[in-house]
């Protein structure tokens, strides 16, 4: 009997328990009142990003034009006849050179400095294209695409390694909520400021408070740890006594990815190489790539029809503003039927609204379809940003939610010629509701996130069992 207790005894110290980093968080309080001021902080971001985004929604806007061909050349839109030919000189079949737009919407914007009508208009297409994937001919809309998708990606992905499980939905989708907001100024300087260069210019000032971020915003307390950066963790976590237990952490995220023996370097190619190294890693970087491309394309698609949709565009921007405020309270959904249902029940509400307006041509229940739409495609975007955040591990986090954003960028670059729809693809991947975030390439394959949830889960010292992932 002795010896058995003994032998217990022994056992139940052997079994020490797994350290992630959920309990460095949750030994800091889990999300407090630092997080939470700090999150806060950095949500201001999303209510600038419209201001690149969604600008070309008035900034390249195309007032009412008439051909002025054969007219005087001091000729206004008013001054034409009501008949005259928008693409054509009058009494003519030869394309027209000379346009008179309707100043009484928009005094100037890109197309009608540049007379991106007619013939022309698909450049108006390709201009809001360079924004999305920072194309090669107009260089400053390429840096403005390429530190856009940068900004966000690193901005998520920092403020859900800022918090904890219970918190990940809520704090993830709540701290977008401010780019409904942004969307709705973009309408307001658009209607109060109608020429295209001062437009510009009123969007472009707000965005210097982002030089503050050198100062301001810490670096992934989580990612430090992985790097075995302590002391720069506790400074940001600002709680030094959990020096030891983060390096506890530390250990059981290198001993899974040690055994799997994925560790080939860290270099770039390496950490690419990571995201399609194994089946599961590859299946989950494909699908959030399709799906980034796929609702990105579909939101930006509808953003840009809206103002199509009502005798006031800007009005209508509003409506297409606001319709992203119910998508950030999104987040119960997530939490009671998870990520993966959500998402998918989600894309299959804007599906449906888009399919609907075949069923009948009338401008009103275009505008509300398009809401509803609009709606879907906003609460699908958050939600699979939480979702693919969730899924990659913490070394390739980054990296994994980058190459999501510049799919999502790709998406939208193609959203002012056509709009697509997906959904099914949701199924392809495993729930995450609940569980704490991989941190190793080794984590996703070795102890997939479909494992118990964190309040339920049985630790073992530096093992990586799990069941298979669905």
């Amino acid at each position: 009997m002795a010896d058995t207790a003994e032998s217990g005894k022994a056992e139940k110290s052997e079994q020490k328990a797994e350290v992630l980093f959920e309990d460095v968080l949750e030994r800091c309080c889990g999300t407090g009142r630092w997080q939470t001021l700090l999150i806060g902080y950095m949500s201001v971001m999303w209510l600038l990003f419209p201001a690149f985004s969604m600008s070309m929604m008035f900034v390249g806007a195309t007032p009412k034009f008439r051909c002025a061909d054969g007219f005087a050349a001091n000729a206004t839109f008013a001054s034409l006849p009501s008949d005259t030919p928008r693409c054509y000189a009058a009494n003519s079949t030869a394309a027209c050179q000379r346009w008179a737009f309707d100043p009484s919407v928009y005094v100037s914007t890109v197309v009608t400095e540049w007379t991106l009508v007619c013939g022309r208009k698909p450049l108006l297409s390709l201009l809001q294209s360079w924004l999305m994937i920072g194309a090669f001919f107009a260089a400053v809309r390429f840096l403005t695409g390429v530190a856009m998708s940068a900004m966000i990606s690193s901005q998520y992905v920092l403020v859900l390694e800022l918090c904890s499980s219970e918190r990940r939905a809520t704090i993830g989708i709540v701290s977008v909520m401010p780019f409904a907001f942004g969307t709705c100024l973009v309408a307001l300087g658009s209607y109060l400021i109608r020429t295209r260069w001062l437009l510009q210019l009123a969007y472009a000032v707000p965005c210097l408070i982002f030089l503050f971020n050198f100062w301001l915003m810490p670096e992934s307390p989580r990612w430090l740890v992985l790097q075995g950066r302590f002391p720069e963790a506790c400074a940001v976590l600002r709680r030094g006594e959990v020096l030891q237990l983060m390096a506890e952490a530390q250990n059981n995220m290198l001993s899974c990815q040690t055994t799997m023996k994925t560790a080939g370097g860290h270099g770039p190619l390496q950490m690419v190489l990571q995201l399609v190294r194994t089946p599961h890693m590859r299946r989950r970087t494909l699908i959030a790539v399709f799906l980034g491309f796929i609702i990105a394309g579909s939101y930006f698609g509808i953003s840009f029809d809206t103002t199509q949709l009502a005798a006031s565009p800007h009005l209508a921007a509003v409506f297409s503003g606001l319709a992203d405020v119910p998508s950030s309270l999104v987040f119960p959904l997530l939490d009671r039927l998870g990520r993966r249902t959500s998402l998918i029940l989600l894309l299959w509400l804007q599906a449906a609204a888009m399919l609907l307006t075949f069923v009948q041509k009338d401008t009103t229940l275009w505008l509300v379809l398009g809401v509803v739409a609009k709606i879907g495609a906003s609460s699908a975007y958050n939600t699979i940003m939480v979702f693919m955040a969730e899924l990659m591990p913490t070394e390739v986090r980054s990296l994994a939610c980058g190459l999501r954003q510049l799919a999502a960028r790709v998406g939208a670059a193609l959203s002012p010629f056509v709009v697509d729809l997906g959904g099914l693809a949701g199924l392809l991947l495993p729930e995450t509701n609940g569980r704490p975030m991989p941190e190793t390439v080794a984590d996703v394959d070795g102890q997939p996130v479909s494992a118990a949830p964190t309040a339920e889960r049985t630790r073992t010292n530096g093992t990586c069992q799990g069941a298979d992932e669905p």
